[in-house]
């Protein structure tokens, strides 16, 4: 099931009393944040979250999908997000149900 924007204010404004539009603001706040420290090079830790971070993509050759001419993409950098203990659990939790048919 995917969360989308809309949905995540929903759940700020019911289950911790935002209202919507500052609820709204909340997330945009917060992502305006985390989109301008990346873009300083900076990498921004979030205690059971994780990290938002910059990863290098080293330079490579594959080919072109439409000529199948070899050619070099060239290194360059992606942002990256590194999951926190705590979310890996989180998500190990679900798996688990899910196989046990609880999910």
């Amino acid at each position: 099931m995917e969360i989308k924007r809309a949905e995540l204010i929903g759940q700020l404004a019911e289950v911790f009393g935002y209202t919507k539009a500052s609820a709204a603001e909340l997330v945009d706040d917060f992502t305006a944040i985390i989109i301008e420290n990346l873009e300083r090079g900076n990498t921004v830790s979030l205690r059971n979250l994780g990290k938002f971070g910059i990863l290098e993509r080293a330079q490579r050759r594959c080919p072109n999908p439409q000529s199948g001419e070899e050619m070099v993409i060239p290194a360059h950098y992606i942002p990256r997000f590194y999951p926190s203990q705590r979310m890996r659990l989180a998500v190990k939790k679900w798996e688990d149900n899910e196989k046990r048919g609880l999910g």
